[in-house]
């Protein structure tokens, strides 16, 4: 499995000199850069794994999922477009609208500062436009427009409470039960399946998100034919995967 992520990164990055975009398209634009986090943020888990660590691997594997919802839900309509940039829209204005109070040392460039309020009247008026029209998604939403519900109730939600350090998090990574009360542990390994299903979880996403794009894009046969390989190799493995984790 391992070396099997490794060549699927490979492949991925090989490729990407196929991709043919309008860099003057918005969607375009914003189909890539998700495209392009997903590959870094695999990139980045695999440099974790190769040094022989494995805290954080789930916090960029949530990170990559979310990309890979947004990427499969633009690809699906360009009109998904107007949803994510009123998330912009409303991000923006949360973190102006708090800098120009002027109690913030942390938003001082926002205090008194004309442009910023400018901007600010910017950003608000085009949430309301769009909040007008449409509601904002939720994460669930998301998912569900995706086809991804399944994986928003499960794999999802173990991955948000790991990156926001709940207690069933903390407790699941530094303390081992014993006959007669606990252990605390730390820089400990992680259970072959839990690695397995971290690993087939980023390689799941780099595979549907590379279908996606060249399909998107119309790269060649040849090019879609390669990387539906290793698609088809993966599902081949069915529930064997994990037995295969160094490989």
């Amino acid at each position: 499995m391992y070396g099997y992520i490794i060549e699927l990164y490979s492949v991925t990055v090989k490729h990407l000199s196929n991709l043919s975009f309008d860099k003057r398209s918005e969607v375009h634009r914003t189909l890539i850069s998700l495209y392009a986090t997903i590959i870094e943020l695999t990139n980045s888990a695999i440099i974790i794994r190769e040094g022989g660590a494995y805290t954080g691997m789930d916090t960029l594997l949530r990170s990559a999922m979310e990309a890979h919802v947004d990427l499969i839900n633009l690809a699906n309509s360009d009109g998904y477009l107007k949803a994510m940039l009123a998330v912009y829209h409303k991000e923006w204005i949360k973190l102006a609208g708090a800098g120009v109070k002027g109690e913030n040392p942390f938003l001082i460039y926002f205090k008194n500062n004309p442009e910023a309020l400018k901007k600010l009247d910017h950003h608000t008026a085009e949430l309301k436009a769009f909040t007008e029209a449409s509601a904002i998604p939720s994460n669930y939403d998301k998912f569900k427009a995706a086809g991804m519900e399944n994986e928003y109730r499960s794999i999802y939600n173990s991955l948000c409470n790991d990156s926001h350090n709940n207690i069933r998090a903390l407790t699941s990574r530094h303390f081992r039960p014993r006959e007669d009360g606990l252990d605390m542990v730390i820089f400990d390994k992680p259970t072959r399946e839990d690695l397995a299903a971290t690993l087939d979880s980023f390689i799941a996403i780099l595979n549907q998100s590379n279908l996606i794009m060249h399909d998107y894009f119309k790269s060649d046969d040849a090019v879609k034919e390669e990387l539906d390989y290793f698609k088809r190799f993966r599902e081949e493995k069915g529930l064997l995967w994990a037995d295969l984790l160094e490989d």
